[in-house]
C-alpha cells in the first residue's frame, strides 16, 4: 500500500493506491466533521486547537470549526508549516520564552508563534502532533476501502516545497518520524512538490499538449510558498525528465492574501469594531472572505464583493449595509496584487533563465491551492516573456495535484533523471598563502607547520545549477594538526551555502551571502594512534598530521555524511544543524 501526505500551510491532501492497481487513485475524504458533497472533502484545514496543551489533547481540521464553547469558537493555531521555513533549530525545537520580542507583524505566521510562547510548545511539535492525527485517519480509512482488519504495510511520501533548505527538511524528518511514519528512507521518503505536480499534471494534459523535447515551467503556488522549476521531457513512456535550471521560489502563497485582508478590514472598519466582533462573527467574516472573494476573483464579471461583519452597524462611508462589507474592484486587487505581483516576477525570472540556456519555452503549468486562481491563471496568461505570450495551463485536480503526483513518484519512482543543484555547498578551510593575491590582511602563520596560511578558504564541492541526479555524492580531503593527540579525536567541520549566482573564493569576499547548513562532527577517537602521520619542524618538534575524508551524499534532497580514514568508513559524522 502506497500513501502520499502533501502537507500545506492552508490545507493537507492525502491520496492513497495499491502497487496492484496503482490507477486506481484515490483520495482521504473520511475527515472529521467534513461537511458531505464540499468541494474541498478531499482536503482538510492545516490546523490545531490545544484543549490541553500540557497533555496535547487537543482537536485540529474540521473539528475546530464545528465546536464552540462558553468563550466562543476555539481559537485555531494556522500556517504553522511556515514555522519550519527560514529559522535556526534552537527557534524550532526550544520552548520559546515569553520575555523575547514578538516577531514581525508583515509575516501571518508570526501569530501562531506569539501563540505557542503561551502555549509553551515547540513549533516542530505542533507539526508533528498534526502530521500524527492525519496519519491515523488516513490509516482507517485505507482500511474502510480495502475491508482490513489487520496491520496494514504503509510505504509513504510526504511533500515538500523546494524551496525548503537543509534544516527544514531535517525538521520535517523528525516531525515525520514522531508522527508515526516510521524511518526516513525505509518507510517514507520526501519529495519536491513542484516534481510532484509535474508528474501528475504532464500525465492529466499530456496526449494533446506536450511533447518528446518539450520544455516547460511548473509553477506551484500553495498557501504558503510558491515554486519555481523547469522541465525538459527527455520520454514520453514512460514519463522521464530533466530539471534545465535551478529554481526558485518565495513565500508568497495565499495566505498573505488573508494577511491582506486581515490588514484591509481593519483599515477600513477600525481596530475597535473588530476587536468587538464575537469570535463566531470574525470567523464568519473569514469564511465570505474566502468563499465570495478569495476564491472567485477573476473567474466572473464582478464589480462588488460582499463579506459578512456581523455585528457592525451600517455605515455608507465604508460600505456597510445589512451586516455585510462591500469590496470593490480595486479592493479586492490591492490584496491581490500585493502577492501576485511577485509570483509574475519570479514565473518571468524563470522563463528568461530557461530561454538563455537555449531552451523554448512550450508551456506555464499552473498548480497548487493558490494555483487555482483565476486572478492569478490571467495575470500570468496577459504577460509578455521575451517578447511572447506563452500558453499557462491549470490541470484538473490542480488543489490535490501534488498529492496525486507525490503517490505516482511512490508507485513508479522519480520521473526526474537529472535535477539542478538550487545553491553551492562547501567547507571553510585553510588555504596555503600565495604572495601578490590581494590576500595579505587575511593570512596568519601556523608556528607548527611553519607556513603561511589564509583563512576562509570556500572549497565548493557542489556549485549552484549543476546537474545532479536522485543520489550524488562527494568528497574532499582534509588534515588536522596537533603537536600532541588529545585522547579525543573529535573534529568540527562546517557546512556553509550560498544562494548568489557566483561563489565567493572566501568568506570575506561577500560574507552576507553565505549561511550556515550545519555541522558535521568527525569523531575519530577509534583509531589506533600510530595510524597519523608523525612529522618534524625545523626547530626539532615533532607534531601529527590527521588526514581523513568526508563524504557527503544528497539522496531525495537530503544531506547525509560518512568519515572516510585510510579509504574505509571509520568513525561516525554527525550534522548538527544549528
Amino acid at each position: 500500500m502506497h500513501q502520499s501526505v502533501d502537507f500545506g500551510t492552508t490545507f493537507t491532501s492525502v491520496a492513497f493506491a495499491h502497487s496492484s492497481s496503482p490507477d486506481e487513485v484515490k483520495l482521504v475524504r473520511t475527515w472529521l466533521n467534513s461537511r458531505a458533497g464540499d468541494e474541498t472533502a478531499d482536503q482538510v484545514p492545516s490546523e490545531v486547537h490545544y484543549k490541553n496543551p500540557i497533555t496535547r489533547e487537543r482537536i485540529w481540521g474540521y473539528e475546530i470549526q464545528d465546536v464552540t464553547t462558553n468563550k466562543g469558537v476555539p481559537e485555531a493555531l494556522k500556517w504553522f508549516k511556515l514555522l519550519l521555513q527560514g529559522q535556526s533549530a534552537p527557534s524550532a525545537f526550544a520552548r520559546l520564552s515569553i520575555s523575547e520580542p514578538e516577531p514581525a507583524a508583515e509575516d501571518p505566521s508570526q501569530a501562531t508563534a506569539i501563540k505557542l510562547r503561551k502555549l509553551n510548545i515547540r513549533p516542530v511539535e505542533v507539526v508533528t502532533d498534526f502530521l500524527a492525527s492525519v496519519r491515523r485517519v488516513a490509516l482507517a480509512s485505507i482500511k474502510d476501502t480495502y475491508g482490513e482488519k489487520k496491520e496494514i504495510k504503509v510505504q509513504y511520501v510526504l511533500t515538500i516545497p523546494a524551496i525548503w533548505k537543509d534544516m527544514e527538511k531535517s525538521l520535517m524528518i523528525q516531525a515525520s518520524e514522531n508522527a508515526g511514519f516510521g524511518t526516513h528512507r525505509v518507510d517514507f521518503e520526501l519529495v519536491g512538490e513542484p516534481e510532484s505536480a509535474a508528474a501528475y499534471t504532464l500525465k492529466a494534459i499530456q496526449p494533446n499538449n506536450l511533447d518528446n523535447g518539450d520544455t516547460f515551467v511548473i509553477c506551484d503556488a500553495g498557501g504558503g510558498t510558491v515554486d519555481l522549476v523547469s522541465y525538459k521531457i527527455t520520454q514520453l513512456n514512460p514519463l522521464r525528465l530533466d530539471e534545465v535550471v535551478s529554481g526558485t521560489g518565495g513565500r508568497h502563497g495565499s495566505v498573505f492574501l488573508d494577511h491582506g485582508f486581515e490588514q484591509y478590514i481593519r483599515n477600513k472598519l477600525g481596530d475597535a469594531a473588530i476587536d468587538s466582533m464575537k469570535p463566531r462573527c470574525k470567523n464568519e467574516m473569514m469564511r465570505t472572505w474566502v468563499e465570495n472573494v478569495k476564491l472567485k476573483f477573476g473567474n466572473r464579471t464582478a464589480f462588488e464583493y460582499d463579506v459578512s461583519v456581523h455585528g457592525v452597524p451600517d455605515d455608507e462611508d465604508t460600505n456597510v449595509e445589512d451586516g455585510f462589507h462591500s469590496m470593490d474592484l480595486e479592493d479586492v486587487k490591492g490584496i491581490f496584487d500585493p502577492v501576485v505581483d511577485p509570483i509574475v516576477k519570479l514565473v518571468t525570472h524563470q522563463v528568461q533563465s530557461v530561454q538563455r540556456k537555449g531552451y523554448n519555452v512550450k508551456a506555464i503549468l499552473l498548480v497548487g491551492g493558490f494555483g487555482s486562481s483565476a486572478y492569478l491563471l490571467q495575470r500570468l496568461q496577459n504577460t509578455r516573456y521575451g517578447g511572447k505570450v506563452l500558453q499557462v495551463l491549470q490541470p484538473p485536480n490542480a488543489r490535490t495535484a501534488i498529492a496525486r503526483g507525490a503517490l505516482m513518484r511512490g508507485l513508479d519512482g522519480s520521473v526526474v533523471k537529472e535535477k539542478r543543484s538550487r545553491r553551492h555547498y562547501g567547507f571553510e578551510v585553510q588555504a596555503p598563502f600565495i604572495a601578490d593575491k590581494g590576500w595579505d590582511k587575511h593570512k596568519c602563520y601556523n608556528w607548527i607547520e611553519e607556513k603561511w596560511f589564509v583563512d576562509g578558504k570556500l572549497l565548493w564541492f557542489l556549485h549552484k545549477n549543476d546537474k545532479i541526479g536522485d543520489t550524488m555524492s562527494a568528497s574532499f580531503k582534509v588534515y588536522r594538526v596537533f603537536d600532541n593527540l588529545p585522547r579525543n579525536l573529535i573534529f568540527t567541520v562546517e557546512l556553509r551555502a550560498c544562494d548568489t549566482d557566483d561563489s565567493p573564493e572566501f568568506i570575506w569576499m561577500d560574507p552576507t551571502a553565505l549561511y550556515s547548513v550545519c555541522s558535521v562532527e568527525a569523531d575519530l577517537s577509534s583509531i589506533p594512534r600510530n595510524k597519523f602521520r608523525k612529522m618534524r619542524n625545523s626547530s626539532g618538534d615533532d607534531y601529527y598530521e590527521v588526514h581523513f575524508t568526508v563524504c557527503m551524499s544528497l539522496t531525495s534532497d537530503v544531506l547525509k555524511f560518512e568519515v572516510l580514514f585510510e579509504g574505509k568508513p571509520h568513525g561516525i559524522a554527525t550534522a548538527r544543524f544549528e
